[in-house]
């Protein structure tokens, strides 16, 4: 599958800086509209799908990505260069492709709170 970064609720000047590191880097970037909230990651993907809102409507900003490693790399080094904060940030797996955008926020606030609670244990 082509490189591609699907983006959820992210701020127009955010949206912006995004793009323009994705047209450096020749990666697809794909906003992924609320109507479509309900849809499986990989159904965003492929732009597959009918329009589906989320059973669990989210504001959160989010990007989800399919990037190789050193791509990866690149692409969240010029993320930070540019100070774009996107706090909820995930890799496609062969689990999360068949998620729902709203299962995977709660995931990834689910270990975002695990990982705050074992820093404070330290």
């Amino acid at each position: 599958m082509e490189p591609v970064v699907l983006l959820y609720h992210i701020a127009p000047a955010k949206e912006t800086a995004i793009r323009a590191l994705c047209e450096k880097l020749s990666v697809r970037m794909v906003r992924v509209p609320v109507s479509r909230h309900g849809c499986t990651i990989g159904e965003a993907l492929r732009g597959e799908g009918a329009d589906r809102r989320a059973l669990r409507p989210f504001s959160e900003e989010m990007l989800v990505m399919n990037l190789p490693g050193i791509l990866m790399d690149f692409f969240l080094q010029g993320l930070a260069r540019e100070g774009v904060d996107v706090a909820l940030k995930a890799a496609i797996t062969p689990t999360n492709v068949a998620w729902t955008a709203d299962a995977l926020v709660r995931e990834l606030k689910d270990e975002r709170q695990e990982f705050l609670r074992q820093m404070a244990k330290k």
